[in-house]
């Protein structure tokens, strides 16, 4: 039996007239006739009763009506269902970040992904970079929110989407928080507050660079891997902390922020999939991750 049959059958079904249904398909009639023939043979009953003058289903034609419809419906259905799919508008999409992280492009593109893609499930999982990076090798998420450099990238392409200069947070209270801007060597005699190297809530070999460009190596205190935790460390006045102009977002209390003098490199995120990546609903996040850092980036000048 195929699918054809059962467009044939219905046509008859519902028009009672094989002449009729012939004009409907746009055949003509002995080819029908043949087909409707050759589907009860196939099933091994009579679907109609005919005479020269009408055309009626029989009971057991009246049931197969609602069953044929059913599944011409089913299959249609299921084209449009691959034809999205094709489209990446239904499927999986596993997304990891560093739980730490405070940029705005995260969210944005999480909410504007979900807003356009609905019926797409979207997996956000927190994730280190270097744990983005293994979880990637493994094909355990699609796309990864990630701090650069990375480790063992080979296999996956990295893309920038922010950059930001590094910023000074220190407690409130502070003597250098009366400075518009502070000198990095004004900071050797303080102690620092660092984030873990590869953790969303600093720049490990960043900071080290530019602490040694102005001929000193920080006095590390403390060592975190939670953005929340370093701020609230600076806010109890345990140290200071050098960060991404992001972190400004967290809002702590009795912590304040200025900017660094000779300016800081930028810092940068960037997303991260594998090469040869078939995953149908991981190219439009691209697409809106990439205008969500257009938008971003020229709102602040970067």
């Amino acid at each position: 039996m195929e699918l054809r049959q059962l467009h044939y059958f219905l046509a008859v079904a519902e028009e009672l007239s094989f002449s009729q249904a012939a004009r409907r398909l746009n055949m003509a009639q002995p080819p029908l006739t043949r087909q409707i023939r050759q589907l009860e043979q196939e099933l091994g009953v009579q679907l109609f009763e005919r005479n020269s003058r009408r055309v009626e289903l029989t009971e057991v034609g009246g049931v197969f009506v609602e069953e044929a419809r059913h599944i011409l419906g089913q299959v249609e259905r299921s084209i449009q269902t691959a034809q999205r799919a094709g489209r990446g508008e239904v499927g999986r999409l596993t997304v990891a970040f560093e739980g730490s992280s405070a940029y705005d492009i995260i969210p944005t593109s999480l909410k504007n992904y979900r807003e356009q893609f609905p019926d797409v499930e979207l997996i956000v999982v927190g994730l280190t970079t270097d744990q983005q990076v293994e979880a990637l090798h493994k094909g355990e998420i699609q796309v990864g929110f990630v701090v650069p450099p990375l480790q063992q990238a080979e296999g996956l392409i990295v893309e920038t989407v922010l950059e930001e200069p590094l910023v000074l947070a220190l407690p409130e209270a502070h003597p250098l928080a009366a400075q518009a801007k502070v000198k990095v060597r004004s900071l050797a005699d303080q102690a620092f507050i660092l984030g873990q190297r590869n953790t969303g809530c600093g720049w490990y070999d960043q900071v080290i660079a530019l602490c040694r460009r102005s001929s000193f190596s920080p006095r590390v205190v403390q060592e975190v891997s939670e953005m929340q935790v370093l701020l609230g460390l600076v806010a109890a006045g345990l140290g200071v902390a050098v960060v991404s102009g992001a972190a400004k977002q967290f809002q702590r209390s009795g912590v304040v922020y200025r900017e660094l003098q000779p300016a800081s490199p930028e810092v940068s995120l960037a997303i991260a999939w594998r090469e040869g990546d078939a995953s149908v609903t991981l190219p439009a996040f691209l697409e809106i991750v990439r205008s969500v850092s257009t938008s971003l980036n020229g709102d602040s000048d970067v």
